[in-house]
């Protein structure tokens, strides 16, 4: 892949958070559907709206979360500015984003009341967030929703079929985690990375793919991207 290439995914990787939310509707009379929010201010609901867009990276999480309490609760370690955030349910067609994110000792925190995510029957195993520092390129972190596991999830989306020919977690250009999914796949692509004997640092993520859609030439792709990873922001 050439430089210009390899900038332009990572632009468009980078807006695909910030582009989030600009048409959340307001008083919509369906009250489980996506719109504006109070108490926190929000975005939150069913999107009826067709999944659509590439294949993408749409969860850095960690999670042991098996049952709600009446809040849930979602954190996100301190680095850097201000995060967005977006939680989505693909199973359930959920959406949560443009959140006010408050401002604790460690990080960013918000209390969310699990009444929609009741309603709406969403599985808390089906939660998929991220977190985006704001940037031309994407930086990310984890998010912990509910209680942490030893382990991240790192899931990819993509309405067609995509073969992942290798997926490689590097830090200072050395390989510290490698996997693939040599078969098809359609929807959801996940992965764990268990990276409790990496020291904490600037990590990056890369993901060489196959498209396949039907009618058209299989496509390959590589994804680039920089994550944050502290041991401590997993369970011991």
């Amino acid at each position: 892949m050439t430089l210009k290439h390899l900038l332009t995914t990572l632009t468009l990787l980078g807006t695909s958070l910030a582009s989030v939310g600009l048409t959340c509707p307001t008083n919509v009379s369906d009250t489980l559907a996506y719109q504006r929010r109070s108490n926190p201010s929000r975005c939150e609901g069913i999107n009826r709206q067709s999944v659509s867009g590439s294949f993408s990276l749409v969860s850095f999480a960690t999670s042991n979360l098996t049952s709600y309490d009446e809040q849930l609760q979602l954190r996100i370690p301190q680095v850097g500015s201000n995060p967005n955030l977006r939680v989505r349910s693909y199973q359930r067609r959920y959406q949560l984003d443009s959140l006010q994110l408050q401002r604790q000792q460690n990080g960013y925190q918000v209390g969310l009341r699990t009444e929609i995510l009741q309603r709406a029957n969403v599985p808390p195993n089906s939660l998929r967030a991220l977190a985006q520092l704001p940037g031309s390129q994407p930086a990310y972190i984890p998010v912990i929703i509910g209680s942490r596991a030893n382990h991240y999830e790192i899931v990819f989306y993509s309405p067609s079929r995509v073969l992942i020919r290798s997926l490689e977690i590097r830090r200072n250009n050395q390989v510290v985690h490698r996997d693939s999914r040599p078969s098809p796949r359609q929807g959801e692509i996940r992965f764990t990375w268990d990276g409790r004997n990496q020291p904490a640092g600037e990590y990056q993520l890369r993901v060489e793919a196959e498209i396949q859609q039907r009618g058209i030439a299989p496509q390959s792709v590589t994804r680039v991207s920089r994550f944050h990873h502290n041991p401590s922001w997993l369970s011991q």
